[in-house]
């Protein structure tokens, strides 16, 4: 299918195609008088563990009536206007006919692979007798829809930051290390090596190949310590004298903010011993997460910030390219044991926090322990997620909006926190305000399904006309948050 993008150009050279952001200059004529196409986006960040309850905020309202609470302290200043924090959605109407929140045994991988499908994958598999099954998540019909089919160079994008294999929970572990599924056959695993994604962005590949023409290059490039840059030089200084000045700024600006990325992803792949290191072969992709060697805590070339601030250049860069308008990010896999020794504790109160000496412990132990070391991990998160909220508010967009007004920011958990429960669940939504959402709110919803949600997105804001989604087993019928909606 050809690519319906008009405003954009490629810079081509040996085994690299690097997408322009938009630029002014290079736009047919005859669009010019016409409104430019707002790029709607699509971005959930998964929290795994749940939530300290220092998460949600004492107030409620919309603007001073409420405020930000101790965890979520990273989104002040101009990310606050554009948030949006809900109280009470709650997913346990998929597991059971009288809506509690309780999940017998295997709660973590359960909950998990239910946050983006809404359904029970356990039932989905007996269905259909399988091994592995769930239901398709909710990015994923968005990538498939004819809203969005066909106008990117990649019709979605998964990475996340987990090292250590976590546990499954005695589940496929594709409910608990994935959170996309394209079918209910179809898990879509992330890619946790930064250096595999920024080949799959500057290749504009769908899928990695390590035997084809733009792998051999790019491993060339790696033995010669040459940039992507070096490769289109030559194109761009083509395509650089057919900009105005104020696109040619542009541009050198992003070639430069192209190779920086590139410096810090060489990094950070290096010192996971990932592709940076030595090429795979077919049969053995370099996900960080397969390896018995990848880090499970600091060492002394890996470190969590350098990797979560790798990947937040990666998927700003891919949103401000255009290359996908869907990407799916898991902050960590659901049952997370890595431990955060990279991260200073704190001390937390319903008022703020402040920096309390010591190191944080292994995730998984940290929430059961509750108390600080979890909510530090937690905001320690949180903080990753607003310094990429941040990022894509910075980019500006043809239509004169931000990125981050362009697209969704979701970020929640598939359990309330340490209790396991399937309700009460930890959601903010970032951004939208350019597409429909009302902001700056903290929204108390009288126990809603986590499935009202998704409607609500894919219909009032992605207008995909969606009649129903993942499963209630209390019968309780789809309906729209229309609290969210400023129209």
């Amino acid at each position: 299918m050809g690519h319906r993008i008009s405003r954009r150009a490629l810079l081509r050279g040996a085994g690299v195609a690097l997408t322009l952001p938009f630029l002014e200059s290079l736009s047919r004529r005859p669009l010019r008088a016409q409104a430019p196409e707002v790029a709607r986006r699509f971005l959930p960040i998964y929290l795994p563990n749940g939530a300290h309850d220092y998460w949600w905020p004492q107030s409620s309202g919309r603007g001073e009536a409420w405020k930000l609470s101790s965890i979520l302290e990273p989104f002040g200043g101009s990310l606050k206007p554009k948030l949006n924090v809900l109280s009470n959605l709650e997913n346990g109407s998929v597991f059971n006919a009288d809506g509690s929140a309780h999940i017998d045994s295997a709660s973590h991988a359960r909950l998990g692979g239910a946050w983006l499908t809404c359904v029970d994958a356990v039932a989905v598999r007996a269905e259909l007798g399988l091994d592995e099954a769930n239901g398709i998540s909710v990015d994923q019909v968005l990538a498939q829809h004819p809203a969005f089919l066909g106008k990117t160079p990649l019709p979605s994008l998964q990475v996340g930051l987990s090292t250590p294999l976590a546990s499954c929970d005695g589940e496929p572990c594709s409910s608990s290390r994935s959170v996309s599924w394209a079918s209910r056959t179809q898990p879509m695993y992330k890619l946790v090596d930064p250096l595999e994604v920024f080949h799959q962005l500057v290749g504009v590949a769908p899928t990695p190949d390590p035997t084809g023409a733009a792998a051999v290059e790019a491993q060339k490039r790696r033995a010669r310590n040459k940039s992507v840059i070096d490769a289109v030089l030559e194109n761009a200084q083509r395509t650089r004298a057919r900009l105005g000045t104020s696109d040619q700024q542009r541009m050198d600006e992003f070639l430069q903010s192209v190779r920086a990325v590139e410096q810090k992803v060489v990094g950070v792949s290096s010192a996971m011993q990932g592709a940076a290191c030595a090429f795979p072969s077919p049969d053995d992709l370099p996900r960080a997460e397969q390896s018995a060697t990848a880090p499970r805590q600091t060492t002394k070339t890996y470190d969590k910030g350098a990797h979560a601030d790798a990947m937040n250049a990666l998927i700003a860069l891919a949103f401000e390219c255009d290359i996908t308008r869907v990407i799916s990010y898991m902050l960590e896999d659901e049952r997370s044991e890595f431990t955060y020794d990279n991260v200073e504790e704190r001390a937390f109160t319903a008022d703020g926090s402040s920096p309390k000496g010591g190191t944080c412990p292994e995730y998984h132990s940290a929430q059961h322990a509750g108390g600080d070391v979890f909510a530090t991990i937690t905001w320690w998160n949180v903080a990753k997620a607003a310094d990429l909220c941040r990022k894509l508010d910075t980019i500006k967009e043809a239509n004169g909006a931000s990125v981050l007004d362009n697209t969704v920011v979701l970020l929640g958990g598939c359990m309330h926190g340490g209790d396991h429960e399937g309700d009460r669940l930890p959601v903010a939504l970032v951004g939208g305000g350019n597409l429909g959402l009302r902001t700056d709110q903290h929204l108390v919803l009288q126990k809603r399904p986590l499935r009202d949600l998704y409607l609500t997105l894919m219909n009032d804001v992605y207008h995909l006309d969606v009649s129903d989604f993942g499963r209630d087993l209390t019968g309780a019928k789809p309906g729209r948050i229309s609290e969210l909606l400023s129209g």
